[in-house]
C-alpha cells in the first residue's frame, strides 16, 4: 500500500511537470501572459477542475487524466485557464461565472465550445466525448447515403463496387461544393487518431495527403502526452465538417489495414529488402490508389474555383481553402500552425512499380461508423 502510494504520489508530480509545459504552451500559441500557477491533482470524480484566484492554483482531477485522452484534459485546463485569464486580465474580483466574460476568455485560448459550458456540466460533456457542434439535416442526410454507398462497396462484382465508391465520391463533392457556394457555416468537428508511435512514418502522411485532397478535412500531425507512461506520442488530427470527418477517419482505417494486410500477402515476393521494400509496397498501393480517386474526381474548370490554385488541385481541397467557417476552427486549434517538408524515403522500386498497379484497383467499402473519436489508444501498432 504504501508502495502504491509513494507511486502515485511520483506520478501526480510528472502531471504537474506535464501540465506546468502545457500551460506554458498554451500561452505562447495564443499569445496570452499569465502567471505558472500551481497545478494540484485531486481525487474529485465530478469536478474535472477548479481554478482558486486566492491561491494562484489550478486543480485537475486524477480521474480526468487517467480515463480521458490527454487532449480531452488539455480542453478542461484551458477551460480553468479561461477564469485566470477572467482574475488576471479582465480583473474580475470573482470569476467563477460562465457569462460573457468568461466566453470571450474561451475565446482568447482557444477552448472548443462544448468545454465553455459551466464545471457541472463539464463532466457529462467529457463522458459523453463531445468533440465538437452538431452537423446539419443535410450533412447527415449525406453521410447516411455515404454509408450505404461504402457498404455496397464491399460487393463482389467488381463493377457494381467500384460505382458504388464513385457515386460515394460524387455524392461528397456536391454536397461540399453546395455548402462552399451558399458559404454555409456548419457544425466543424476535430477527432483525434493516436499512433501510439514516436515518428510519422512516410505512408502515414501520404495518406494524410489523401485525405487532405478528396475527403474535405484538414490533416495536422501533431504530438500528444500518455500520462500512464510519461511519454509523448505522435496523432493524426482531423479537422473538417462534422459529416466530412468520420468519412476520412474510416479511409483512414481501411488503407491501414488493407496496406499491412496486402504486404502480408505479398512479401515473400520481395525478400531480402525487408523495411525498404516494405515501405515502397505502402508508397505504391497509396500512389495507386490516390491515382485513382484524382481519375474519379477531376478538378473544377479554373472559372468555377472559389480561390486561386493550380489547375490540378483536387476539388476537395479548393472547398476546405473556400470554408472560411473551417479555417477559422482549424486556426483554434492550431494558433500557430506551421507546414514542413519531409526527408527523402528510399525506394525499392519493384516493390513500388508492382504495388502503384493493385493500389489502382483498391476500392474503398465497409461499415462508417460515428466513433467518439477523442477516447481511447486508437492503434496499437
Amino acid at each position: 500500500m504504501h508502495q502504491q502510494s509513494l507511486q502515485r504520489e511520483t506520478m501526480h508530480r510528472l502531471w504537474c511537470r506535464q501540465l506546468q509545459i502545457e500551460f506554458e504552451a498554451i500561452c505562447f500559441q495564443y499569445d496570452v501572459d499569465l502567471r505558472v500557477p500551481l497545478f494540484e491533482i485531486t481525487g474529485a470524480r465530478k469536478q474535472y477542475g477548479c481554478w482558486l484566484p486566492g491561491q494562484g492554483c489550478i486543480q485537475l482531477s486524477e480521474h480526468l487524466i487517467l480515463s480521458h485522452p490527454w487532449h480531452v484534459t488539455l480542453q478542461v485546463l484551458k477551460h480553468e485557464m479561461a477564469h485566470q485569464v477572467c482574475s488576471e486580465l479582465f480583473a474580475i474580483s470573482r470569476p467563477g461565472g460562465h457569462g460573457p466574460d468568461f466566453q470571450r476568455a474561451c475565446g482568447l485560448l482557444g477552448v472548443s465550445a462544448p468545454f465553455r459550458r459551466a464545471g457541472g456540466d463539464l463532466a457529462g460533456v467529457v463522458e459523453a466525448g463531445d468533440d465538437g457542434a452538431p452537423g446539419t439535416a443535410p450533412g447527415r442526410r449525406m453521410l447516411a447515403r455515404v454509408r450505404k454507398l461504402l457498404a455496397l462497396a464491399g460487393s463482389d462484382n467488381e463493377h457494381e463496387a467500384a460505382l458504388a465508391m464513385q457515386r460515394a465520391g460524387e455524392l461528397m463533392a456536391r454536397h461540399n461544393l453546395e455548402l462552399a457556394r451558399a458559404d454555409e457555416e456548419a457544425g466543424y468537428r476535430h477527432l483525434v487518431i493516436d499512433t501510439r508511435q514516436k515518428i510519422v512514418p512516410a505512408y502515414r502522411k501520404t495518406i494524410g495527403a489523401i485525405l487532405r485532397d478528396y475527403f474535405y478535412v484538414r490533416v495536422v500531425f501533431a504530438t500528444q502526452y500518455d500520462p500512464r507512461v510519461d511519454q509523448s506520442f505522435r496523432t493524426i488530427e482531423l479537422l473538417g465538417r462534422t459529416e466530412n470527418v468520420p468519412v476520412a477517419e474510416h479511409c483512414y482505417r481501411f488503407l491501414e489495414e488493407r496496406l499491412h494486410f496486402l504486404w502480408q500477402a505479398n512479401r515473400h515476393r520481395y525478400r531480402g529488402h525487408g523495411r525498404t521494400a516494405r515501405n515502397s509496397y505502402f508508397l505504391g498501393l497509396l500512389r495507386g490508389f490516390s491515382e485513382r480517386l484524382a481519375a474519379m474526381h477531376p478538378p473544377e474548370p479554373q472559372a468555377r474555383r472559389a480561390v486561386s490554385f493550380p489547375a490540378a488541385t483536387p476539388p476537395a481541397v479548393l472547398a476546405t481553402e473556400a470554408d472560411h467557417g473551417l479555417q477559422r476552427f482549424v486556426r483554434q486549434h492550431f494558433p500557430r500552425l506551421r507546414r514542413t517538408t519531409g526527408r527523402r524515403v528510399r525506394i525499392d522500386s519493384h516493390a513500388y512499380g508492382e504495388a502503384v498497379a493493385t493500389g489502382r484497383s483498391l476500392v474503398l467499402h465497409g461499415a462508417v461508423t460515428d466513433r467518439a473519436g477523442n477516447r481511447g489508444r486508437l492503434l496499437d501498432r
